[in-house]
């Protein structure tokens, strides 16, 4: 009886079914003896394996060996396999992207900062401005009393005479 009738590889290594472990995020696999020897599965990538065919492992990840059993009854191979991480492939593209995001977000941030030292200058030169106002106010009201001092003065030496 052969495990094989869903054409599954792993690392290219043909492999008759995977089944869940009885932890979280481990798996066995099965591989049979008249298929593959100990050392193709010793040889398989398990950090990023491919894997090709209906299969119940997470793509994307890697794994550690825990244990390789021979079973004599079944005349297999089984692996216990614990996920180890997740691997992104190649991300030279995301790379380059995130790059370029992050010569935009400190261009943005210098041009932000550029307005806030505008902003802070246009400020000063708006209070520089409102204390000349008043000063020229209280200068206008001086120059007006003394005018209407002059006036009355004016007027009173006028009356006399």
């Amino acid at each position: 009886m052969s495990l094989y009738s869903n054409s599954l590889s792993i690392g290219g290594v043909p492999c008759g079914l995977v089944m869940r472990g009885a932890q979280n995020g481990q798996y066995l696999a099965v591989f049979e003896r008249s298929q593959v020897s100990l050392d193709q599965i010793e040889g398989i990538n398990w950090a990023a394996p491919e894997i090709s065919g209906s299969c119940i492992l997470p793509a994307g990840y890697g794994y550690t060996v825990e244990d390789i059993q021979y079973d004599m009854a079944t005349k297999s191979y089984r692996v216990t396999l614990q996920v180890a991480s997740q691997y992104m492939g190649d991300v030279s593209g995301y790379q380059a992207q995130v790059a370029e995001l992050e010569d935009t977000v400190a261009q943005q941030a210098a041009t932000i900062q550029g307005q806030e030292t505008a902003l802070a200058e246009r400020d000063a030169t708006i209070e520089e401005q409102a204390a000349a106002i008043e000063a020229l106010e209280a200068a206008g009201t001086a120059e007006g009393i003394r005018a209407e001092l002059q006036a009355a003065y004016t007027e009173g030496v006028e009356s006399n005479g």
